[in-house]
């Protein structure tokens, strides 16, 4: 699994020192989505990685259609470079983040090795803080490190640092 994470990080760039030193951010707190995944497993996936979004009370995260949604969460049987997630977004203005992000779980790599419920819904998050604006990191303290892990105080410290100035 640590593999995985390790092709995801170099899909994305590497690591970063810093986890708040991303610049890029959504211009406003309440985050909408669309979950365009047509399994029902899958659907799952994302809506607890959304609940534990939620619970961390950073961001406030709420269902929309497709054309509203600030994050569309989907799945691919394959992702570009065999990463364990693929994230895009529409457009980028400055260092806010418009129009949509489209974040996509790997399908065949979780299921090549053998991921568990828990473990694609701490993928599922780590897509979603990805889609917010933090990076993949070096610290250990943070579930971006090696992904595999739910999300820590850490993380929840560098997206409230990422957001303070967002109203």
């Amino acid at each position: 699994m640590i593999g995985a994470v390790v092709v995801g990080m170099l899909a994305f760039g590497g690591t970063t020192q810093a986890n708040a030193s991303s610049k890029l951010h959504f211009d406003h707190r309440t985050i909408t989505y669309h979950i365009d995944s047509t399994s029902k497993h899958y659907k799952g996936i994302w809506k607890d990685a959304i609940k534990e979004w939620n619970s961390k009370r950073v961001l406030k995260f709420k269902a929309s259609s497709k054309k509203k949604a600030d994050l569309r969460l989907t799945t691919r049987k394959v992702v570009t470079n065999d990463a364990i997630y693929d994230f895009s977004n529409s457009f980028v203005f400055g260092n806010i983040l418009g129009g949509t992000s489209y974040l996509k779980l790997n399908r065949s790599y979780m299921d090549k090795h053998n991921y568990a419920h828990n473990e694609r819904v701490n993928m599922a998050t780590s897509a979603i803080e990805n889609g917010l604006g933090l990076d993949l990191n070096n610290d250990n303290q943070s579930h971006m490190y090696f992904g595999s892990d739910p999300i820590t105080s850490y993380d929840v410290a560098q997206l409230k640092k990422l957001y303070a100035h967002v109203k």
